[in-house]
């Protein structure tokens, strides 16, 4: 666990913020950073949709009044909440909600200049006795805690906030029994120990508070003995981050139950408990475990995972860093590489569906070839490959058997075009035109894997289509399936997209130029919404015929292992990518109708991560029946 206190432990489903129900939520909404007024109408648009706020907590970003909510689809009783209310309107707020017969459930207390502001949530409902305080010193409120304490009461909230470099805080009690503990004026590494020796005797954190006073990060927590259901709990979350664990947290099938922002220098941190009703903690300590393991003996920074199951998208997460400082999340694209290749497949397949039905044993280069002259070949035969009277070796190969790796065209990838920013498609092409060692043996006599066969059929596809070959592959691969612009072609000067992750090492290719061989930048999620639908599998709908499907994952007899940009053994649809600072794999599992994607942001052994993840999935219990696609 790390200091900003990543935990998976059990706990029942307690009121955190407010009661909520303890059957399954059907829908939640979660937002951060709202101005007053964004709140307010977001507050107005959830509710007419018949949202309830479960949690509202105030703040400020850079002097700037912000707002973190939490808004769920449940019903309850009647409930009040008021926001941006001095500490005297506050007073009289709780007092006349109290004649009304309303409890007071959740307070949020914040510093905006000068003064301290407070947000607040009634209920309308019986429950036990119950008092509250607020703008309290750190004395009085440890003083507070002590009498009430005396007289049977259990805190159940606190809020803490700085107003002039002074620390106050805010608290709810209710009469009622059971072990709790509470903490305030804790660093971020007190608290962290408080959390540990907590957990070890049973108890479970329900609610915390984080403040900011002459530079340092506070904390404030409620602890109590209970058990059951995995939360995830962190604390000091920066705003750079947030978004990417709220991302981590949605994407495993957690739900938020209380998200507080506080100031801290001119930004703020995030603390936030997260609960999970869609997976056992056995199920998500067997994917965790088996990432982490992996990571920590590959010595990877970063890595992200997609799953799907029976074509839903169940499980994402980021693990670890997409650049330094930031944390992955299921949202960063990675460089994919060779699974470019399965991406050129599907591209010359659907042009196959789209009236050319026989392009895939049309000649690519000479007379009457899909290319033609437009790239002019060397007019002399090989003397090392044959007669020189015989056509010229480029002049053999067809589309089909560059697909299948079977043409004799040599690997590829070094030649310095495919490495300068500023190189043209005609560049490149002149170059290879020229090389003679481009093509090491006649069509059909061995199976050479070869980048520079797939760039071919990038030039293949741009000819038929009439279109680039990113534009191409964009409209009739990528929109079909349903994937967005997290998936692209990168940058030609082998520098990532904002937003994208970096890589260890970083390296510069034309990633323009690799496209077709190994240029796409996706997330995994893409990745496994592309295999959807190029898998075979009725459901969701494949793009591709059931026959052109079945051409293009035949494998060559040259390689029984290797079809048409795709590897197939023992029923097993993937393709992996590898070069540079980026690993990949995409994979269709033989059995449970399981598809993985998972791609890091080093050059550790791809072959051990696929063997991680072919291991862990197949010994998971149950996965949950929503998609997340």
């Amino acid at each position: 666990m790390n200091k900003q206190s990543i935990v998976s432990f059990f706990i029942l489903a307690i009121t955190l913020c407010m009661a909520f129900s303890t059957a399954q939520a059907q829908a939640w909404i979660a937002r951060h950073g709202l101005s007053p007024a964004q709140y307010q109408a977001e507050y107005n648009t959830n509710k007419q949709n018949g949202y309830r706020l479960t949690c509202v907590n105030g703040y400020t970003d850079n002097g700037q009044e912000r707002y973190t909510a939490i808004w769920e689809q449940i019903p309850g009783p009647q409930m009040a909440t008021h926001h941006g209310m001095s500490g005297a309107q506050y007073q009289a707020k709780v007092e006349e909600y109290l004649q009304q017969g309303y409890r007071l459930t959740a307070v949020s207390g914040y510093g905006v200049g000068n003064a301290a502001k407070f947000a607040a949530i009634w209920e309308k409902k019986a429950g036990p006795l119950w008092a509250a305080k607020h703008n309290l010193t750190a004395a009085q409120y440890q003083a507070e805690v002590t009498n009430y304490k005396n007289q049977g009461y259990q805190l159940v909230h606190v809020s803490g906030y700085v107003v002039n470099n002074v620390e106050y805080f805010a608290a709810i009690w209710e009469k009622k029994t059971g072990g709790w503990a509470a903490r305030h004026n804790l660093t971020a590494a007190q608290f962290q120990t408080e959390f540990n020796t907590y957990r070890s005797q049973g108890f479970v954190l329900i609610n915390m508070s984080g403040y900011t006073k002459n530079n340092v990060n506070y904390y404030a927590g409620i602890w109590v003995k209970t058990t059951s259901q995995p939360l995830y709990v962190r604390h000091g979350i920066t705003a750079a981050n947030y978004q990417h664990v709220h991302d981590n947290m949605y994407y495993q099938g957690y739900r938020p139950l209380f998200v507080q922002g506080f100031a801290s220098g001119n930004s703020s941190r995030f603390n936030g408990i997260w609960i999970n009703k869609n997976y056992s903690a056995s199920d998500l300590a067997k994917i965790n475990n088996a990432v982490n393991e992996y990571m920590q003996a590959q010595n990877v920074p970063g890595l992200s995972l997609a799953i799907m199951k029976d074509g839903r998208l169940v499980f994402a997460k980021g693990y670890g860093t997409a650049r330094p400082g930031v944390e992955m999340s299921p949202n960063h694209p990675l460089r994919i590489f060779s699974i470019s290749k399965s991406v050129t497949a599907v591209a010359i397949m659907r042009l196959v569906q789209q009236g050319n039905p026989t392009l895939l044993d049309r000649k690519v280069f000479g007379p009457n070839s899909v290319l033609g002259a437009k790239y002019p070949t060397p007019s002399q035969g090989n003397a090392g490959l044959g007669n020189l009277a015989a056509p010229h070796p480029l002049h053999q190969f067809t589309v089909r058997q560059l697909l299948l790796h079977t043409s004799g065209v040599r690997t590829g990838n070094g030649e310095p075009p495919f490495w300068n920013a500023n190189s043209t498609v005609a560049q490149c092409m002149a170059d290879l035109m020229g090389r003679a060692d481009l093509i090491t043996t006649g069509p059909n006599q061995q199976w050479i894997y070869s980048n520079l066969g797939y760039y071919f059929l990038g030039r293949v596809i741009e000819e038929v289509s009439g279109q680039s070959y990113e534009t191409y592959v964009r409209n009739n691969v990528l929109n079909p399936s349903g994937i967005g612009n997290t998936m692209y072609v990168g940058q030609a000067d082998g520098q990532s997209k904002a937003g994208e992750a970096t890589y260890n090492p970083q390296s510069t290719p034309n990633m323009q130029q690799f496209g077709a061989f190994g240029g796409w930048v996706a997330r995994p999620i893409d990745l496994v919404k592309f295999m959807s639908r190029v898998d075979g599998v009725a459901n969701p709908n494949d793009i591709l015929t059931a026959g052109n499907h079945t051409i293009m994952t035949t494998s060559t007899p040259l390689s029984t292992s290797n079809a048409m940009g795709w590897m197939v053994n023992g029923g097993q649809q993937y393709f992996g990518g590898s070069f540079g600072g980026s690993r990949s794999w995409l994979v269709k599992m033989p059995t449970g109708g399981l598809t993985y994607s998972i791609i890091i942001n080093s050059n550790a052994d791809a072959w051990a991560l696929k063997a991680v993840l072919d291991a862990a999935l197949p010994t998971i219990s149950q996965f949950p029946g929503y998609n997340l696609f």
